[in-house]
């Protein structure tokens, strides 16, 4: 779907957020690595984020410190569960989190970013191009309506952070996923609970529940869609809420 004509998002001249002393050591925990390239693109992003922030709500995280660990190292969790040359769809992506700093670590996987909101789904296309993210794509729709779109033909991961339970994900996730794709969930202290209330969903969408991986921000709820391909299985979806 098409951004419709809009004035111009006039992204602010700000100077790249600066670059924490122990980033290195907490990419090397995470199994990441970035060059300075990269890094740099982190800290402009980061940056963009927080100053557009004044004029949408974007995110509730402001400080520059909490930004890098809480938006950049949370989002790069989730690199080593990205298959080489991946196509992800990431469901509702607000300010960009988790898909901005992924697709700046791995600029080998395709990323599609779902986001209904139009002003957030403008600031993502204006950030993508303006950090030369050319693996980069925003659809300002619903997941629900980028799931039925015959042009998206589905991908192999799906990311989400901050949308919904597991029961509202689960479903959107198999609309979107190839035969045994992953979906990957950040998610917090409650994710088993979640789990436990999703296990109806899971069954009904033919997703079955990998691990849920402990990392230093939170915790990965890792889940694998199972043949006959899961975005062949039409079964009515709930409408989502950010």
């Amino acid at each position: 779907m098409l951004l419709p004509k809009r004035p111009p998002i006039s992204l602010p001249d700000v100077a790249p957020l600066a670059v924490p002393d122990d980033l290195a050591a907490s990419l090397s925990a995470l199994g990441v690595s970035l060059d300075p390239a990269a890094v740099d693109k982190l800290a402009r992003y980061l940056a963009l984020l927080l100053a557009m922030n004044e004029q949408m709500n974007l995110t509730a995280i402001t400080a520059p410190a909490d930004a890098w660990t809480r938006h950049a190292l949370d989002a790069l969790t989730l690199v080593a569960h990205i298959p080489p040359s991946a196509r992800v769809a990431d469901i509702g992506s607000g300010g960009g989190v988790p898909a901005i700093p992924l697709a700046i670590a791995r600029p080998d996987a395709r990323f599609t970013l779902i986001e209904s909101t139009q002003k957030k789904a403008a600031f993502l296309t204006d950030v993508a191009a303006a950090l030369g993210l050319a693996n980069v794509a925003v659809r300002a729709e619903r997941a629900e309506a980028v799931a039925a779109d015959p042009s998206f033909g589905g991908c192999d991961v799906v990311t989400a952070r901050a949308v919904g339970k597991l029961n509202l994900l689960v479903p959107l996730a198999a609309a979107l996923l190839f035969k045994n794709g992953v979906a990957l969930f950040i998610k917090g202290q409650r994710a088993d609970e979640e789990l436990a209330e999703a296990q109806r969903e899971l069954a009904r969408h033919r997703l079955t529940h990998q691990e849920t991986v402990a990392t230093p921000t939170g915790r990965v709820v890792v889940l694998r869609a199972e043949g006959p391909a899961a975005a062949s299985h039409r079964a009515p979806l709930p409408r989502h809420r950010r």
